[in-house]
C-alpha cells in the first residue's frame, strides 16, 4: 500500500482527517513546542526516561534528526501516522509498538533538548507521544549530530523481553560523532566509563536490534549527484550499520514508504511490499516516479535478501514476526 493509497484508518484516528490537515496541525504544534517546553520549565532529563519497556513481540524504534537541516521530514512522518500505524501491522503484526526519539547536537550548545525519547506506544497513543517531542530545528553545521546518544540509550536502557526481532531506523542527513563524552553518557544513566567509542555503541546496538538508516542528502544534494560531503557522511554510516542497511532518499514525501520497504525486508515480505506500492501509487499522477524513488532508495537493502528457504524455522536467525491479513470492506480516500 502506498502512502497515497486507499485504506480505512482505525476509528481512533477520526481527527486525523487527511495528510494535509494533519500536517497543518503538526506544523502549528511543532512551531510552539520549544517555547512551550521552556515556559513549562522542562529540562533535558525530563525528555529522557530512565528506561523504556515494551511487551510487544515486534518493537519498532524510529529515531529522527530534528535539526534545521532536516526541513520538513519530521512533519511528513507525523502527518502520515495513521498510515504508518496501519500498514506497519501488515509486516510486524497487531501487537507492534513504536518508540520515537529525536536527536540534535549535544556539542555546540545551540540545543537544549539534544536527545528526546518517547515510550513505546500503539494505536492513537503513538500520536500523543510524538506530539511531546520538542522541535528546536537548530544544530551546529558540524556535519555531525548526536545520533550516537540515541544508539547508546536504546542499547542500554531499552527492555523488550518478548521481542523476536526488534528494528531501529535512524533518519538523518549527517553522521554521528566518533566518541561519547562521559558527561553526555551520564545524561542517559550510563556512568563509570570514560569516553565511549561510537563504533562500539553501534556494535552493541546491532546485537539487540536490526539497525537501519534512511539518509537524506546533506546541503541540498541528491542521490544522483553525491558530493564529497555526502560521500563522507554515507561512508561513516556504512562503517557503523553496513552498506546494505542504508537507504538513500532525496524526497521526504516517500519516507514512510521506505520505512515499509525496510520492514518488508526484515519480515520476508518484499513481494507484497512491491505489489502494494505499485498497485496504489501507479493510480496517481506521477506515481511511476514515486515508485522509482522508493525502489531506488531500497536497492541496496533489498539486494541483500537471502535466497528463499522454506525449511527455515524458529531459531534459524530469521525474523519470525507474525503478520496479519488485511480485512475486507470499503475504503476511503485519506488524502486531498
Amino acid at each position: 500500500m502506498s502512502e497515497s493509497g486507499d485504506y480505512t484508518p482505525a476509528p481512533y484516528w477520526s481527527d486525523h482527517k487527511s495528510f494535509k490537515t494533519a500536517r497543518a496541525h503538526y506544523d502549528t504544534k511543532a512551531a510552539r513546542s520549544y517555547d512551550d517546553a521552556v515556559s513549562d520549565g522542562k529540562t533535558l532529563k525530563d525528555l529522557i526516561p530512565a528506561s523504556v519497556t515494551t511487551e510487544s513481540s515486534a518493537p519498532l524504534v524510529i529515531v529522527t534528526d530534528e535539526t534545521g537541516s532536516m526541513g520538513e521530514w519530521p512533519a511528513v512522518i507525523f502527518s502520515k501516522l495513521p498510515y504508518l500505524e496501519h500498514e506497519a501491522k501488515e509486516y510486524l503484526g497487531d501487537d507492534v509498538e513504536i518508540s520515537f526519539a529525536a536527536i540534535g547536537d549535544a556539542h555546540t550548545g545551540s540545543e537544549k533538548f539534544w536527545l528526546q525519547v518517547r515510550p513505546f506506544a500503539k494505536k492513537k497513543a503513538i500520536k500523543t507521544e510524538l506530539e511531546k517531542l520538542v522541535i528546536e530545528g537548530a544544530g551546529g553545521g558540524q556535519v555531525s549530530e548526536t545520533y550516537e546518544m540515541a544508539a547508546l540509550y536504546y542499547a542500554r536502557k531499552c527492555e523488550m523481553p518478548k521481542a523476536i526481532k526488534p528494528i531501529i531506523i535512524f533518519i538523518g542527513d549527517e553522521k554521528p560523532y566518533d566518541m561519547i563524552a562521559k558527561e553526555h553518557a551520564k545524561m542517559v544513566g550510563v556512568s563509570g566509563e570514560s569516553r565511549i567509542a561510537t563504533k562500539d555503541v553501534f556494535e552493541e546496538l546491532k546485537r539487540k536490534f536490526s539497525v537501519y538508516l534512511i539518509l537524506k542528502p546533506y546541503e541540498g544534494g541528491s542521490s544522483n549527484t553525491m558530493g564529497s560531503v555526502n560521500r563522507g557522511i554515507r561512508a561513516a554510516w556504512a562503517e557503523l550499520v553496513g552498506e546494505d542497511h542504508i537507504a538513500d532518499l532525496p524526497s521526504a514525501d516517500r519516507v514512510v514508504d521506505v520505512i515499509f520497504g525496510i520492514l518488508a525486508k526484515e519480515t520476508a515480505k518484499v513481494p507484497y511490499f512491491v505489489e502494494e506500492l505499485k498497485d496504489r501509487q501507479l493510480k496517481d499522477k506521477g506515481g511511476a516516479a514515486k515508485v522509482e524513488t522508493v525502489m531506488k532508495s531500497l536497492k541496496t537493502i533489498h539486494a541483500a535478501l537471502p535466497a528463499p528457504d522454506t525449511k527455515k524455522g524458529a531459531g534459524s536467525g530469521k525474523s519470525q514476526l507474525h503478520t496479519t491479513k488485511k480485512s475486507g470492506g470499503a475504503t476511503k480516500r485519506l488524502v486531498d
